[in-house]
């Protein structure tokens, strides 16, 4: 069950929820308790409501429904799981095809422009939206601050990704910090976030073998942290997503693209 409560003395709230995106969530703002109250609501509504248009894991979502049917025939798609699909086609032909949601190769997903449609064009094409979701997410979440007039906010997303609105009530930024997987309590980077958003793609000793190559078709078993800051959620999921397998000379290149974004690689 969601969780939320409102600190009277510093005007601090705090709304947490679990299993969302497969994730916990939790969220920091500053301001007014009814307004904030109304705000964590909101962020709720709409995060569950993407949680069940986007896992494919859950049989009844949108994405399970094309990842059954694509291959059969064309599915049609709503306007945001359109603007989604396409988003995603950009991106991967930015990183030179190493984030792709097909697990596979994502020319094999077919966007029709004038039907709005989608259909497989081979069989075995599965989308999984874990390296976007979350991203994507914050960038609503975002809107409905900028709506309601937050100005001072923090929304943590299972501790790797993350969206700074304003700054700390007692501060300049919200400081994150970086873990390093393989030294409990140690950190391998303080982050100094205003207006900015992060996040952190890795494996570690417990927690390996998570992201695909998709041009190899194998997962990636480095010990391996990469993290991105910039004023944009989706691309830093991205791109944190594809440097943890690119090799040398395609990172490089793909750092060249995405050159607004401060990115850390630790291996």
């Amino acid at each position: 069950m969601p969780y939320s409560n409102y600190y009277q003395k510093s005007g601090l709230f705090h709304g947490s929820a679990m299993n969302i995106m497969g994730t916990r969530l939790d969220v920091v703002m500053v301001g007014e308790e009814q307004l904030l109250s109304e705000v964590w609501l909101q962020i709720m509504n709409r995060t569950e409501r993407l949680h069940k248009m986007l896992n494919r894991f859950d049989a009844a979502s949108d994405i399970s429904r094309i990842n059954h049917e694509a291959t059969l025939h064309s599915v049609e798609l709503n306007d945001e799981l359109w603007y989604i699909l396409t988003d995603i086609k950009k991106y991967h032909a930015q990183t030179l095809g190493y984030f792709d949601i097909s697990l596979d190769d994502y020319h094999q997903v077919i966007l029709d422009d004038n039907r709005r449609t989608v259909t497989f064009a081979k069989e075995n094409i599965s989308l999984d939206m874990g390296g976007y979701a979350k991203g994507y997410a914050l960038e609503r979440i975002r809107e409905i601050f900028l709506r309601e007039g937050v100005t001072q906010a923090l929304v943590n997303f299972g501790n790797s990704s993350f969206l700074a609105v304003g700054s700390h009530p007692h501060g300049n930024y919200w400081s994150v910090g970086i873990e390093n997987p393989l030294q409990p309590g140690q950190y391998l980077k303080i982050c100094e976030l205003c207006n900015q958003t992060l996040s952190v793609s890795g494996n570690s000793s417990l927690h390996t073998g998570h992201i695909m190559n998709p041009h190899s078709g194998t997962y990636s078993i480095e010990r391996k942290m990469v993290s991105a800051i910039s004023d944009n959620a989706v691309e830093d999921e991205v791109i944190t997503t594809a440097l943890m397998v690119a090799d040398e000379v395609t990172v490089s290149s793909i750092k060249k693209t995405f050159e607004n974004i401060v990115i850390d690689i630790w291996d």
